[in-house]
């Protein structure tokens, strides 16, 4: 009994460990690792979709421009929450208007997953060149 016991709260705390609540109440999926700010920084690439450059400023505040892949047009950044498991992002894309709230986690220390939500739907896979 002891063993079925202690099997199922190592088990319930495996599945609480790897979701994660947003505002809306959806079941997100966390970064299966956990890491800093400064992992991010760098030039992330994804063919036909938007480019990220990630910085930290003089005041070592992270700085990211998200742009278009195919007319070098940034993004208007509206929000972004860096925290350590996940990247949320707001932005709009001027040229036609459209608002997305995009979701960013980590595959491994060299490729982001975004999960985009709004005025368009869709996964993104993103690699670091540098």
């Amino acid at each position: 009994m002891r063993k079925l016991i202690f099997t199922s709260i190592i088990l319930l705390s495996f599945i609480s460990d790897a979701q994660i609540h947003n505002v809306s109440g959806n079941i997100k999926a966390k970064s299966s690792f956990e890491f800093t700010n400064d992992d991010y920084i760098g030039y992330w690439y994804s063919k036909d979709s938007t480019h990220l450059v990630f910085w930290k400023d003089c005041n070592n505040e992270m700085q990211l421009v998200e742009f278009s892949d195919n007319s070098g047009t940034p993004l208007e950044l509206i929000s972004a929450n860096f925290n350590k498991t996940n990247l949320y992002v707001k932005s709009n894309f001027r040229e036609n208007n459209w608002v997305t709230e995009s979701e960013y986690t980590f595959v491994d220390s060299y490729t982001l997953k975004c999960t985009m939500t709004g005025a368009g739907n869709s996964t993104i896979i993103y690699k670091r060149v540098k």
